[in-house]
């Protein structure tokens, strides 16, 4: 009965213990994720989807199907959607100049962020910048992310590997993102040192979700976290 009992109580620690596992708390995406060059997406306002007209929609659902595949596109699920027009753009701080792959103004651009699933159902969501009439803004928006056949390595693994990193292990895991990495061309696991609570920065490994190379090892100024936590 002792045996029992012991394994018993093991297996609900280990429940236990999962259940408050930081990668029951993944967030998609954080504005210290894109790069400087990327647009300000924290500042579009957002958009009923259901308000896009039908002739944008399908105008990007051709786009989409042209750099991907009917399969990938079918398999897509709008989370949000945002918008940047010129009165916007006036009145932001730094107003951002916005070309299109030919190098043409616009002065209107929605970003949508999708939802899709790797192998193991785990969630990953992406944004594509498009223009007004449903074009692409850029071509190659796709590039890291549409090979859904690839097998992402999961969280708790990203986790092991950045607690054994000899050169700056994370010794208490705080919040987890996993986001397209514009300047590594790969979508990552971004790991947040919880345990420094002191000095004015908080320490970040970044990890390529495909194969587990530590990419970055960094330091982020405390207080600069904002996350867009709205498109869970």
């Amino acid at each position: 009965m002792k045996p029992f009992l012991n394994t018993l109580l093991f297996c609900l620690s280990i429940g236990f213990s999962q259940a408050q596992s930081p990668c029951d708390k993944i967030k998609y995406l954080d504005k210290l994720a894109m790069a400087p060059s990327e647009l300000p997406v924290q500042d579009f306002k957002v958009f009923d989807y259901n308000q896009v007209p039908d002739s944008v929609k399908a105008r990007l659902q051709s786009e989409i199907i042209k750099e991907t595949s009917a399969a990938f596109f079918k398999e897509l699920k709008v989370k949000t959607v945002k918008y940047l027009d010129s009165a916007i753009n006036s009145t932001l701080f730094t107003p951002v100049v916005i070309l299109d792959n030919d190098n043409n103004p616009v002065d209107f651009v929605y970003a949508i962020f999708y939802e899709m699933k790797f192998k193991g159902e785990i969630p990953f969501v992406f944004k594509l910048e498009v223009k007004q009439n449903g074009e692409l803004l850029k071509k190659g928006q796709f590039e890291g992310i549409v090979n859904q056949k690839k097998k992402i390595i999961p969280c708790v693994k990203a986790l092991s590997i950045a607690a054994t990193d000899k050169e700056a292990p994370i010794t208490k895991p705080g919040e987890i993102y996993i986001y397209y990495n514009q300047t590594y061309k790969t979508i990552v696991w971004q790991i947040m040192e919880a345990g420094n609570t002191t000095g004015d920065s908080q320490h970040v490994t970044v990890i390529n979700v495909f194969d587990g190379e530590i990419l970055e090892r960094n330091e982020f100024l405390k207080g600069m976290q904002e996350f867009d936590n709205d498109l869970r």
